[in-house]
């Protein structure tokens, strides 16, 4: 199953509060990503947090995955996982009359 994470500091949340996170973030998102749970992570432009693109068999075993992540275990990172399906809409352009 496919997964959108939406990730973001909270306004509430200084630089300085999340800077020494920040190697151990990295770490676990590369883990994720060389086991293919991470499938690409981006940043949005205006720089206000990443979106990553991944893989998981549940919400719930996605959710489990995005709670570890150690900026949101140490409350510097909120992560919003939005389930994915494949987009169907096309169909009705080419139904038969």
């Amino acid at each position: 199953m496919q997964f959108l994470l939406i990730a973001r500091i909270p306004e509430d949340v200084t630089p300085e509060q999340a800077k020494p996170h920040l190697q151990a973030e990295a770490q676990k998102v590369w883990e994720n990503y060389s086991t293919e749970v991470v499938r690409s992570i981006h940043y949005i432009a205006d720089m206000s947090g990443a979106v990553l693109m991944c893989e998981a068999e549940s919400l719930s075993a996605m959710q489990k995955i995005a709670d570890e992540f150690p900026m949101v275990k140490a409350g510097v990172l909120t992560i919003e996982v939005l389930p994915l399906k494949a987009y169907t809409g096309l169909e009705s352009l080419f139904a038969k009359s």
